[in-house]
């Protein structure tokens, strides 16, 4: 059904249609809704919360019948307090390995460790000009919480063969490109209460999924599960379909998931978050990724490893650079020059306003192309460039017959993807799976706008396949501009005032363009990327209030 209404946020000049009421916001924190801080197997507690005092501090609201209950909650909340100190001490070092750990639940163990990234590589600072508001933090932190509950309840099922399956296809392609998959089978599989298995038949990579993060699910594909798979319709939502009544649905690769779930969030998540959130599509997306990327010990020390033999800085600016195989097709070349004078700018602004001075230009360099890694030798009086060229030269070459997919390569990749997240600014190219990720990765980690932390030399953030194919169903995207922009052909352009919507229909010729229908003009046109904002739309998702408590074993079953 269509939204009765829509609103825009002027906080983030982001446009939000929807079909339920909003609720209010709320300015306390229920454990068992999100924060999970601790095990209730005696049921000694009939409420627990968390919430902000008049002087923004963190308050504790319990009453206790076991002393030794109390005692944890102590230990407890002395680590969630440290953890909001060391995310604005940028030399603070939080140890997720305490004597504590052993009264946290799994669910708790997951997030700390979410927060040992955030605090060894940078993750999580926090821009000191912004005014930020704790209890939002606190919000942003539940829902993430609340949605990788409801996530692992959904994936983890006590009984495999008694609930409906998605059949998710991972496809031969690079680790961007198979990330996003893998996010877009479990939002997918979250919209149509489904638990999503994954045939790994195609999967490249010379390298075992668990080695370096945890099982997205405690079900296997068998003969059975295949030979059951009906292919699925993918009509728009709200139609009659048939295929919602077989038991395995098959969602092979490609553009079908966003004509239905693209640029959809879910409702009842998404109320508590619209206050703050700049991006709720790009908010969404993050969520369910942080899901899919929930690291191993064995990737962790990986990245420390890493981290420490690239001598990587706490304060860098990340540049990726994508060649090779993405020229044929995808993108336009841009060199190592352009990508500089964006990062010039960058420094100056620091500079100005006194936050670093104009001699500390330090750059994290990722690229697959070796000559780009060895012109960049030549601005090593400018910066101080940092770049792993044995990871340069594994990604180099043919995309089908590339060392990329060896074991090695796919390491070198995590860490480049992981250490352009934890730059202070990253640019990028967001057609780019790559591009988009590292957003992404940002977006986990960093609850506020994180706009300002990163540029693209071509496109906005978008989800890859929808904005080019979505002119094949009748549901399409819908931009609507932020700001004015004049043309320079009026045959060929469309001019935009603020709030003029514009139906999309496919990328302009060049990069930084759009081609669609102006609701305003009454024709069609070509407009710029960077004038107009998707309309996102809040859709009634499944609320899964029966996995609500579930506690999250995805750690404590495979550790690796």
């Amino acid at each position: 059904m269509e939204s009765p209404w829509s609103f825009h946020n002027a906080v983030s000049n982001t446009v939000i249609t929807a079909n339920v009421e909003l609720g209010t916001t709320k300015h306390f924190f229920p454990i068992e809704n999100g924060l999970d801080l601790l095990s209730n197997e005696n049921n000694n507690f009939q409420q627990e919360s968390f919430h902000l005092d008049d002087g923004n501090k963190l308050r504790m609201s319990t009453s206790p019948v076991d002393p030794a209950v109390s005692h944890r909650l102590v230990a407890l909340v002395t680590n969630f307090r440290a953890q909001f100190q060391a995310e604005k001490d940028e030399t603070a070092q939080f140890d997720v390995l305490t004597d504590s750990m052993q009264y946290m639940p799994t669910m708790r163990r997951a997030s700390l460790l979410a927060q040992h990234l955030e605090v060894d590589y940078g993750l999580g600072k926090i821009n000191p000009n912004q005014n930020i508001d704790e209890k939002y933090r606190l919000k942003a932190l539940n829902v993430s919480l609340l949605t990788q509950r409801r996530l692992h309840g959904l994936q983890f099922p006590p009984n495999c063969s008694s609930v409906k399956l998605l059949l998710c296809q991972v496809p031969p392609h690079g680790l961007g490109s198979v990330l996003h998959h893998l996010a877009y089978c479990l939002i997918f599989g979250y919209g149509l209460n489904r638990t999503v298995v994954f045939d790994w038949e195609e999967f490249r990579y010379e390298i075992q999924w668990n080695d370096y993060f945890y099982p997205l699910t405690n079900c296997t594909v068998t003969p059975d599960i295949q030979n059951q798979a009906a292919k699925y319709d993918f009509t728009w939502l709200g139609h009659d379909l048939a295929q919602l009544d077989h038991k395995v649905i098959a969602f092979p690769f490609g553009y079908i998931l966003h004509r239905q779930y693209g640029y959809m969030v879910p409702a009842d998540l998404v109320a508590d978050i619209l206050p703050w959130c700049d991006d709720p599509v790009l908010w969404w997306h993050s969520l369910v990724m942080r899901y899919v990327l929930l690291p191993t010990s064995k990737l962790r020390s990986l990245l420390l490893m890493a981290r420490k033999r690239l001598q990587y800085p706490s304060s860098t600016v990340g540049i990726h650079i994508r060649h090779t195989d993405k020229l044929f097709k995808e993108a336009k070349y841009y060199g190592l020059q352009e990508y500089l004078e964006i990062a010039d700018s960058y420094f100056k602004s620091l500079a100005s306003n006194g936050s670093s001075d104009d001699t500390n230009k330090v750059i994290f360099l990722a690229t697959d192309d070796t000559k780009v890694a060895q012109l960049s030798k030549s601005f090593r009086r400018q910066y101080t460039i940092i770049n792993d060229y044995d990871a340069t030269s594994l990604a180099e070459g043919s995309y089908y017959k590339s060392p990329r997919y060896s074991k090695r390569g796919f390491e070198t990749a995590l860490v480049d993807i992981y250490l352009l997240a934890a730059s202070d600014y990253t640019i990028v190219t967001m057609s780019s799976n790559v591009g988009r990720l590292v957003y992404e990765i940002k977006k986990i980690y960093l609850w506020h706008d994180i706009s300002h932390t990163i540029y693209s030399l071509d496109e906005a953030y978008n989800l890859f396949g929808c904005d080019r194919y979505i002119i094949h169903h009748r549901q399409r995207a819908v931009h609507v501009a932020v700001k004015e922009y004049k043309a320079k052909d009026d045959n060929r352009e469309l001019s935009l005032q603020p709030g003029d919507l514009v139906y999309f229909e496919r990328l302009g010729l060049r990069p930084n363009q759009y081609f669609g229908y102006s609701e305003t003009l009454q024709r069609h046109g070509i407009y710029p990327i960077d004038c107009v904002k998707i309309v996102t739309k809040i859709y009634d998702y499944p609320v899964y209030e029966e996995f609500a408590k579930t506690t999250i074993n995805r750690l404590e079953l495979y550790d690796g």
